[in-house]
């Protein structure tokens, strides 16, 4: 009976870890947000921070996470590669600075004004990601018509 016990606990574990790796994909409800801690409150805070990071650069390419000039649509030449690879670096190191920064100073907020934060940078990567697919449905259409 123990043996399922730690089966089912360990599996909950993981699982849990993975939905706190993939936070910043997830669109959380006020109600998921309620029941947690302000340690993971914390961490998905984090995790969506990052995100905006990431992606708010690339806007005006309407691909949000790319991983070669090619994606951009810009010409793939060793300085625009290694200005793309650079830039990831940069946004690493930075991520990685305010998950070490944010993970002690957040908690100290309040669980709601955390939880409104967490809803509003939601919003935010919604809009983003909307307008991405907005510029690469333009751009699509623009290089239908030229090949026309």
């Amino acid at each position: 009976m123990s043996k399922y016990i730690i089966f089912f606990v360990l599996l909950f574990s993981y699982a849990y870890g993975q939905d706190m790796k993939n936070a910043a994909n997830v669109n959380y409800v006020l109600g998921d947000l309620e029941v947690l801690d302000k340690i993971d409150l914390t961490k998905i805070y984090v995790a969506k921070l990052n995100k905006l990071s990431s992606i708010t650069p690339y806007i005006p390419f309407g691909e949000l996470q790319p991983k070669t000039p090619a994606e951009l649509r810009i010409p793939a030449t060793s300085i625009n590669e290694k200005a793309m690879e650079s830039y990831s670096k940069t946004i690493q190191a930075y991520n990685q600075d305010s998950d070490a920064a944010l993970s002690n100073l957040i908690p100290y907020a309040d669980k709601k004004d955390i939880m409104d934060a967490i809803l509003f940078m939601q919003e935010m990567i919604a809009k983003i990601e909307s307008m991405g697919e907005r510029i690469k449905n333009q751009y699509k259409k623009n290089a239908d018509t030229k090949n026309n």
